[in-house]
């Protein structure tokens, strides 16, 4: 009952094609009508839910239908779940292309090359942890972005919660990006302001209490004035109007850019990463698209994280960030509060108790490719996504990884009093990423699951 769509997968290179053991069906359309096309994947390879708003990327808005929109490249898309497939529909595209295009694009940016229900299949013969929690959570899947969008989105995620990293990355791309003009059929189409997650909201007292002790620094007391924003909106119910659509900007649209311009807008220290990234890149041989492409395809893993740990703002973290999300590195690892802690109780318990620092990194990292080889990145996904506090609460209480041990809680609170002197120093003699904006030891402080998770 369904026809191929033009075109299907793109070409891929060898090394993103090591796991295409039984890759989906490429993109039919659907014949039910109103433009929604088919990619033929079933739950094992892609659920939205799973994969959409978990912390890798901050394009996509959920409607009060339950459908998703975002953006990709520069195509406004929306995404349906069905019962054992998933839906899009173009909304807009570039110039000059066609829904051949449209269907390489998305497929693209799902990684439809690499098949995970093949993957998932060899991870839970190898470890029995993954393989209780793969039926609870299937089609945790991979996202193939843009290396320029990712690496920027996760400078602004350094010391952030996921709803103000979605509000930068919006601001980022409507002062700097390019207007998308879309269909009618999104003009019926409401944003959900509803906590769709479930995620615990943070409790006023506790928020109260930052404003207080930040009370001098105005740019942070600004920030917490935002999240009282987002908490409003989320008790609304009936949804919001979607607004506009804008492209990343490119690394030449960010050039114009002033770090003053970026501070005025609400990004507070990161501005000074932003500019600075923009500033190195924009410098590089042959540009920074070229740069970042050569990364993806010429470097290793390691070379590539090592390359941007150069960048202003990018620590091992957001780089471990960009190289899984966006360059090909299927077995990196970003190494936060909650796999730190998912990888100390079942992977290298040797680890617990130990300061956060690179090396340290780089044991989780090996502990977890280890068990899961060369895609240890996507199993770590699945891992991840379990310890979300929406997702945690609804798995069977043996799945649950333990909370956090309350002396681990009371180590922001101390390190708060520190003098900036100390924690310099501190930095220095833990190996951390100074100028990079990440504290390593400061990793087991950032935002846990409670608090909307990001990476």
């Amino acid at each position: 009952g369904t026809t191929r769509a033009p075109g299907g997968a793109p070409s891929t290179r060898e090394s993103r094609s090591v796991a295409a053991m039984n890759p989906p069906a490429a993109a039919v359309v659907d014949e039910r009508g109103g433009g929604w096309v088919s990619l033929g994947t079933p739950r094992s390879e892609l659920v939205l839910a799973h994969t959409l708003p978990t912390g890798q990327s901050f394009r996509w808005r959920l409607t009060t239908r339950g459908d998703y929109v975002g953006v990709i490249g520069k195509r406004v898309v929306s995404m349906r779940q069905c019962d054992d497939d998933v839906l899009y529909r173009v909304h807009c595209r570039p110039a000059g292309e066609d829904a051949t295009h449209d269907a390489a694009a998305v497929a693209d940016y799902f990684n439809l090359s690499v098949s995970l229900g093949a993957l998932a299949k060899g991870w839970a013969k190898a470890d029995a942890r993954f393989a209780k929690l793969q039926p609870h959570l299937p089609g945790c899947r991979m996202l193939r972005q843009d290396p320029a969008e990712c690496l920027f989105s996760f400078i602004c995620s350094s010391n952030n919660h996921i709803s103000r990293i979605h509000g930068m990355v919006e601001r980022l791309c409507a002062a700097y990006g390019t207007k998308l003009v879309v269909d009618a059929a999104l003009s019926e189409a409401r944003k959900a302001t509803a906590n769709p997650t479930g995620t615990p909201k943070k409790k006023k007292k506790k928020k109260q209490k930052k404003k207080r002790k930040l009370a001098n620094d105005d740019e942070t007391k600004a920030e917490d004035d935002d999240d009282d924003d987002d908490d409003a909106d989320r008790d609304v119910d009936e949804g919001e109007p979607l607004g506009d659509f804008y492209s990343f900007p490119t690394v030449s649209q960010l050039a114009f850019a002033t770090e003053a311009d970026l501070r005025a807008a609400g990004f507070g220290y990161r501005a000074k990463f932003i500019a600075g990234a923009v500033a190195a890149l924009s410098k590089k041989p042959n540009g920074a698209d070229a740069y970042l492409s050569s990364l993806r395809h010429e470097r290793s893993y390691k070379e590539a994280q090592a390359a941007l740990g150069e960048l202003p703002g990018v620590g091992p973290k957001v780089a471990a960030c960009a190289c899984l999300f966006s360059l090909d590195k299927h077995e990196a690892i970003p190494v936060d509060t909650h796999v730190w802690r998912l990888a100390t109780e079942h992977y290298c318990a040797e680890l617990e108790g130990k300061s956060l620092t690179p090396k340290v990194m780089d044991a989780v990292e090996e502990a977890v490719i280890k068990v899961f080889g060369s895609h240890a990145g996507w199993a770590h996904n699945t891992l991840f996504i379990a310890e979300l506090a929406h997702v945690r609460a609804a798995l069977p209480e043996e799945l649950r990884t333990p909370p956090r041990a309350k002396a681990e809680k009371k180590t922001p609170k101390k390190e708060s009093n520190e003098t900036p002197k100390k924690k310099e120093s501190k930095k220095a003699s833990a190996g951390g990423a100074g100028e990079a904006g990440e504290e390593l030891d400061g990793l087991l402080a950032s935002p846990s699951p409670e608090r909307g998770s990001f990476r």
